[in-house]
């Protein structure tokens, strides 16, 4: 995918760009992509943990949106509506494809999201880190639908409404999976936590 840097330079709000797109000004679409891309790479990323794969499944999301735009209601959340779209196509991937990573392969990819730690004594860093990688492999063992709901809740800060929004499911439901990936990580984790 191709990166650009910043917010794209427009005052336009997404209505009065989805409008414009409506209307054949592809222009203005591009504006969208490049105001959100890296927005919905970052939950493909942490969804599929490749970026290659991530990478796709951002520009097939962007696909879709476009392809879709002219049925877009406006006034509704544009954002949402791409984060619905990016979260399905990642589930189906994982469906399709039953994404496991080995483990050898999480010890060597390195997470571009982590910042270098500087003057942090190493064994602290060290257990750090050893955390951040099973905390990584139990949520990549997690079922696409439980995996969902935890990462919109922990790393994009999603109430359970905004969750079952872009999911297109019940609140309920919501609260039900995100206790049960809860539950399968503290399970998944308890090794780990007993020899601390």
């Amino acid at each position: 995918m191709k990166e650009f840097k910043g917010q794209p330079e427009t005052s336009e709000n997404d209505n009065e760009l989805i409008l414009k797109v409506q209307q054949g000004d592809s222009y203005s679409f591009d504006l969208l992509v490049k105001r959100y891309q890296k927005r919905i790479y970052f939950l493909a990323y942490r969804m599929v943990k490749n970026h290659d794969y991530a990478d796709d499944l951002a520009q097939e999301t962007f696909i879709h949106a476009y392809s879709a735009i002219k049925s877009f209601k406006t006034g509704y959340n544009f954002y949402t509506w791409l984060y619905r779209i990016c979260m399905n196509l990642s589930i189906n991937f994982l469906k399709r494809q039953k994404f496991m990573i080995p483990e050898s392969q999480l010890d060597e990819e390195k997470n571009p999201f982590k910042q270098e730690t500087a003057g942090v004594d190493p064994a602290d860093q060290l257990a750090t880190k050893e955390l951040e990688i099973k905390i990584d492999r139990a949520l990549n063992l997690l079922p696409p639908k439980f995996k969902a709901v935890l990462i919109l809740r922990i790393y994009e800060d999603y109430s359970y409404e905004e969750i079952a929004q872009t999911l297109n499911i019940s609140t309920g439901t919501v609260m039900s999976r995100l206790f049960r990936a809860r539950e399968r990580m503290q399970e998944m984790l308890k090794e780990y936590k007993d020899s601390m």
